[in-house]
């Protein structure tokens, strides 16, 4: 099974560097920039060695975590927090919060909304959110609606801000489409209808095990 795992993951890589190299060579097609024609074992390695954000590594690695959910999901936020700019400088971002009569103070560790959509954007990338939730609606009604897959960003925004009135889904953060995140509201974000990471929207009665944490 280890190896099995260890094959995916690899699989999961490899086509992220694909993508980035794919994407690389469109911007240089755009700007005019002639690429030459080099080895293939040559391109090979160059690919290979390219470096990858931490934040992605941690999304790949998590197909492979034979653990509860609450687990997967909180080393997906140190991911995030290990990566901002802040952590470099031994700082970590926070965010105070008062109780209801405005007394008391608390500081809770949070990361940015960029981070945040970053994340989602590996998760899609590495195949873990399901089909459904990624489907946008785009502005051509006539004569029928059309859809397409969204944008880590854009299901991100759908997730916090909430989309399609009173039949639709509510927004699942208070802080607003672009502030932080704390763990909690990352936590809400992937069990959103409009993200659903590993299904777990489908997890709909309390106390009910999801299915990693069986």
């Amino acid at each position: 099974d280890g190896t099995q795992f260890g094959h995916l993951v690899d699989r999961v890589v490899i086509a992220e560097l694909e993508r980035m190299q794919h994407k690389e060579e469109e911007e240089k097609d755009d700007s005019g920039a002639m690429s030459g024609g080099g080895d293939e074992d040559e391109e090979k390695a160059t690919l290979l060695r390219k470096e990858m954000p931490l934040p992605f590594l941690f999304a790949a690695l998590s197909l492979a975590l034979n653990s509860t959910v609450n687990d997967r999901v909180r080393v997906l936020y140190e991911a995030m927090r290990m990566s901002s700019p802040s952590s470099s400088d031994g700082e970590m971002g926070t965010a105070d919060s008062t109780t209801a009569d405005g007394e008391e103070t608390t500081s809770t560790t949070v990361v940015s909304g960029e981070q945040v959509a970053a994340m989602i954007h590996h998760l899609q990338n590495t195949c873990q959110l399901v089909p459904a939730a990624q489907v946008v609606e785009t502005n051509s009604k006539v004569p029928y609606q059309t859809f397409r897959v969204g944008t880590g960003p854009e299901l991100t925004k759908r997730a916090r801000e909430g989309y399609g009135g009173k039949k639709g889904n509510p927004g699942v953060t208070r802080e607003g489409v672009e502030g932080p995140c704390s763990l909690e509201d990352f936590h809400a974000i992937l069990n959103s209808k409009t993200v659903c990471a590993w299904g777990e929207c489908y997890v709909k009665k309390a106390g009910r095990a999801s299915s990693s944490d069986r």
